[in-house]
């Protein structure tokens, strides 16, 4: 069922991002995920099963909102009429408001990925947890204009935690996003190569959520590759819903 491919036309043409009507042949967004925050501590690796179906991926992007990249990741997706979620970095959120809200606008999810991108585990309790709240504040408030009580979505930056952040962002009606299809681009390598990577890695793996980084100039290369290879394979797209 491709029922939220109309909703994300409709969405897009609300907003200020690139409208596309989902044709035929646009792979489309089979059906939302949701997360329970007041249930679920956390998804993905390290973290009970998912239950997705055989082919169905959450796609997920890390490190933006990047003014030379994201607005080209955005406009992939909105051809596609596919949905995915955002973590962004609570400075380069402040920094770029407009165009976190332009994520907004294309009906994508939005999660926060800490406030300076440390590896929280190596700091102080006290501050890794300022860090984290900074950070989702920052998102919300760049993304939606103020922070909120709401439900939130949370990736640690290089997934470094401590069961004290774990159970302080579940406390803040949070829960952590983990991954377990991830073909490094962050390495920059070409996206070929990390094309290559991620064949494989589907081949072992037919459902999960998969993680890139919109941050990445050969992101932008990479995602079209992936997007055909998903169809070719009849897979899925699922949106990530915190509720």
């Amino acid at each position: 069922m491709k029922a939220t491919a109309a909703f994300l036309s409709i969405v897009l043409l609300a907003g200020t991002a690139p409208a596309y009507a989902c044709g035929a042949d646009a792979l489309g967004t089979s059906r939302e995920f949701k997360v329970s925050t007041k249930d679920t501590a956390g998804i993905g690796h390290g973290y009970p099963s998912l239950g997705l179906a055989h082919g169905e991926i959450i796609l997920t992007f890390d490190d933006g909102p990047v003014p030379g990249t994201t607005p080209a990741i955005l406009d992939i997706l909105a051809k596609e009429c596919v949905r995915a979620t955002f973590f962004m970095i609570g400075k380069r959120a402040e920094a770029n408001s407009a165009l976190a809200k332009l994520v907004r606008d294309g009906g994508h999810m939005i999660g926060s990925h800490s406030y300076s991108h440390r590896e929280l585990n190596s700091l102080p309790a006290a501050e890794a947890r300022d860090d984290v709240l900074r950070g989702y504040e920052a998102v919300e408030r760049a993304v939606f204009g103020q922070s909120a009580d709401r439900p939130r979505l949370v990736r640690f930056p290089g997934f470094k935690s401590t069961p004290d952040l774990v159970s302080f962002v579940h406390d803040h009606h949070g829960a952590v996003v983990n991954t377990n299809i991830s073909p490094a681009d962050w390495r920059g390598d070409p996206a070929n190569v990390t094309f290559e990577r991620l064949r494989a890695l589907l081949d072992r793996q037919d459902r999960g959520i998969i993680l890139l980084h919109d941050a990445q100039p050969e992101t932008v290369k990479l995602l079209p590759m992936l997007l055909a290879e998903m169809k070719k394979r009849n897979m899925k797209v699922v949106a990530l819903v915190a509720e």
